[in-house]
């Protein structure tokens, strides 16, 4: 990992997370089983709309990491906080550069900020289809506590 370092920030940093955060936009479409069509046409201006829609009653950071040369981002996190609730918003790793820990200090870098917050309550959502992530998040103290259904409006 040396070849990289972490930024941190809040809503400046956003639209240097866009490429990455389309990344995974397409990797939940591949993914997804029943809402494909609804993901494709998430955009990231409404996903960063929602993002900054949230600091209006809380807070915002995002931490990236950043390949040193050529200098681009490889990952990141967007981490909130609303009244007591911490939410881990959106963590991505490039693919050629997983397995390599930089997931797990984006991570570790999200819940301290929520730490020295002093918040307690934590949370994140996993698209379906996606379950492979679980014992990463599980490694961090975080579990499944309820099954979601949604309509789908072409059925």
């Amino acid at each position: 990992m040396a070849d990289v370092h972490f930024v941190e920030g809040s809503v400046e940093l956003l639209d240097k997370v866009g490429l990455l955060w389309k990344k995974l936009n397409i990797h939940h479409q591949t993914i997804s089983t029943h809402f494909r069509d609804s993901m494709a046409l998430m955009t990231f201006d409404q996903r960063k709309a929602s993002w900054l829609s949230r600091t209006e009653t809380g807070q915002l950071r995002i931490d990236i990491a950043v390949l040193r040369v050529p200098e681009e981002p490889i990952g990141y996190c967007v981490t909130t906080i609303d009244n007591d609730m911490g939410e881990i918003e959106s963590l991505f790793v490039d693919e050629t550069y997983r397995k390599m820990g930089l997931g797990a200090v984006l991570m570790e870098r999200a819940l301290n900020w929520l730490e020295q917050n002093s918040i307690t309550k934590k949370r994140l959502n996993i698209a379906v289809g996606n379950e492979q992530v679980l014992n990463f998040y599980r490694r961090f103290g975080f579990h499944p506590r309820a099954i979601i259904l949604e309509q789908r409006l072409n059925d």
